[in-house]
């Protein structure tokens, strides 16, 4: 795993336990995480704020499913391509959590393989 992931795992870490999430997995669902692309795209820079915890705890979460000795399920995606496939899972899976749509897009990825 490369130190931007390692990097970026540590900063959802330190994210989601200041802003309280006991259990990030649940609190980040499709449903909020398409709001909070919409809300992102405003003049606020504030509503940035929550779509780039979401993007830190995904990425953090693929980087984390790698394990040990494990491939990264996501090495040589650059992470935007990876939001898209994000934005569209969820368009169709507005129920899912992210952890699921982590899965989902890990197999997608292995398949390809």
């Amino acid at each position: 795993m490369n130190l931007r992931r390692w990097l970026i795992v540590a900063v959802c870490l330190a994210l989601t336990a200041a802003a309280g999430l006991a259990d990030a997995r649940s609190a980040r669902g499709c449903r909020k995480w398409t709001e909070e692309r919409r809300l992102a795209e405003s003049r606020k820079e504030m509503n940035r704020v929550p779509v780039l915890i979401s993007k830190a705890w995904f990425l953090g979460y693929l980087a984390g499913r790698s394990g040990a000795g494990q491939r990264d399920p996501a090495a040589g995606i650059d992470d935007e391509s990876i939001f898209l496939w994000l934005d569209g899972y969820c368009r169709d899976h507005a129920d899912a959590d992210l952890a699921s749509a982590g899965s989902a897009l890990e197999k997608e990825l292995a398949a390809r393989r």
